[in-house]
């Protein structure tokens, strides 16, 4: 009893002081600034796919989007998006200036919060913007250019576009240092 007691203690006090934690954590630990170009702009739109159902033929896997391109839904794949256009983003990390095109059909499940925290940051707030173009640079992108970024980059890129888009600071350094502490397993790099 007095274990559990201790344990919901120092969990209290733990969540209570979560806020000067994070604030601490940026003062100490915050990425070098990346500069943002047009992440201001909106990106093109995106479609909702769902995860497909395992038994699916391709030909029932393959659907056309608002745009009349064709796309396959993968069979790995949970519940997605879709971008139906081309973005063209422009930043500038390191005084090199950068201007990728994120191709259409490139998914995204836009940020990643677990559900319990989903209540306190919606993974369809402003987030979504820096979330799109991290999920590019963590899956193993076509173009060159994108595909040098490292994942510390695309965790740096992620935290100051975050910051661009009006994300709060205590917000953007908490969901840097998630991303920082958990995202290896999903950055990819053939």
């Amino acid at each position: 009893m007095i274990t559990t007691f201790i344990i919901l203690l120092f969990l209290l006090a733990f969540i209570l002081t979560l806020p000067i934690q994070l604030y601490i954590a940026d003062k100490l630990f915050r990425p070098a600034h990346v500069g943002v170009g047009n992440l201001l702009d909106y990106p093109p739109g995106f479609s909702w796919i769902n995860q497909p159902n395992p038994n699916w033929s391709v030909e029932k896997r393959t659907i056309t989007l608002q745009n009349e391109r064709t796309y396959e839904i993968p069979l790995n794949e949970s519940g997605h998006f879709v971008l139906l256009y081309d973005w063209e983003v422009k930043f500038t990390m390191d005084k090199i200036k950068y201007v990728l095109i994120l191709p259409a059909l490139s998914t995204t499940d836009f940020a990643s919060i677990p559900k319990l925290f989903q209540s306190f940051i919606s993974p369809l707030s402003n987030t979504v913007y820096a979330a799109i173009l991290h999920d590019y640079f963590y899956r193993n992108p076509k173009d060159p250019k994108a595909k040098a970024i490292t994942r510390a980059e695309a965790d740096r890129i992620f935290y100051w576009c975050m910051l661009a888009r009006g994300v709060w600071k205590i917000t953007a350094i908490g969901m840097y240092f998630a991303v920082r502490i958990g995202g290896g397993n999903s950055y990819k790099r053939r």
